[in-house]
């Protein structure tokens, strides 16, 4: 909140009787929803990061593995590309139906395929081409509205608004609701789906549920901040190579503190893309994270 083109002092900000009607305005208008959009957004992707690697017991699973983000992105092409309008909602409406619209498709192949493996080849496959159709919009657009949708997909935290940021946290709440339900399901079924149906757990109401909670988080994230890369896929790896267990009951918190703490480090230099940033400083963390002694303890292996 004190950095930025108009910085404040930690006394002026805390301790001062009051601020004038400038530092107000910036206060509450543009440092604030970008502190509350870093700390969602870290929440939301960390958590859903964490639970789609013990779902699928694959630690290259992340939040957009599902297609679900690329989902959010088409429909913000329809809008930026092809001109499609929801008045003076933006391409917010948009994003949310792309989103839910895979989430949907997934969870319908789900019935059909038990095994978590072969949901994250459909995920993946719903991703291609969903990341088939953007490009053609791209290649048939304007060089305007092809700047524009280039811009969003940076990502940033300066998109959140005082208005937004109610639907903003009632969606993180949502979606970290069915993930706290199914703690017990995330804690057995890293050691495989036969022995969840050995404890009497309902493998498909869980992975339901699951990713039913971590599309939501995904969504919200990508329809206030845009796509942002890397954060789910990185944290759950530093929060398992600091804490050494596969308790979720410590890995959720565990890695809800990583990820705030490493938004609001990457959001420090808002005129710098956040992805950009988010990559250039957290690919050094995992490096250190996978070369650290710790972490190549035998026995230590994440996933």
């Amino acid at each position: 909140m004190i950095l930025g083109p108009a910085s404040f002092s930690f006394k002026d900000l805390f301790f001062s009787s009051e601020l004038d009607p400038f530092a107000l305005n910036v206060l509450f208008e543009l440092r604030l929803p970008r502190v509350f959009a870093a700390v969602f957004a870290g929440t939301a992707l960390s958590v859903a990061g964490l639970s789609l690697q013990s779902v699928f017991r694959n630690p290259l699973a992340g939040p957009y593995v599902l297609g679900i983000s690329s989902g959010a992105s088409l429909g913000v092409a329809l809008v930026l590309l092809a001109g499609f309008s929801f008045g003076s909602l933006g391409f917010f409406p948009a994003a949310a139906l792309g989103a839910f619209a895979v989430t949907f498709l997934v969870l319908m192949f789900s019935r059909l395929f038990e095994n978590s493996a072969m949901l994250l080849v459909v995920g993946l496959m719903i991703s291609y081409i969903v990341d088939a159709c953007i490009t053609l919009l791209m290649h048939f657009s304007e060089a305007e509205a092809l700047r524009s949708y280039v811009a969003w997909g940076m990502g940033s935290f300066s998109r959140l608004t005082v208005d937004g940021f109610l639907a903003f946290f009632i969606a993180v709440v949502l979606g970290l609701s069915f993930i706290l339900f199914s703690m017990r399901y995330l804690n057995a079924v890293r050691l495989g789906d036969d022995f969840v149906k050995g404890l009497g757990l309902s493998v498909r109401l869980y992975q339901t549920l699951v990713l039913l909670g971590t599309s939501i988080l995904t969504a919200a994230t990508t329809v206030f901040c845009g796509p942002i890369a890397f954060l789910g896929l990185a944290v759950p790896h530093i929060a398992f190579a600091l804490f050494k267990t596969s308790n979720h009951r410590i890995l959720i918190p565990a890695s809800i503190l990583i990820g705030i703490n490493l938004s609001l480090c990457v959001g420090l230099l808002p005129q710098i893309p956040l992805n950009a940033m988010m990559s250039l400083f957290g690919v050094p963390v995992v490096f250190w994270v996978l070369f650290s002694s710790r972490y190549k303890r035998k026995g230590d292996t994440y996933g």
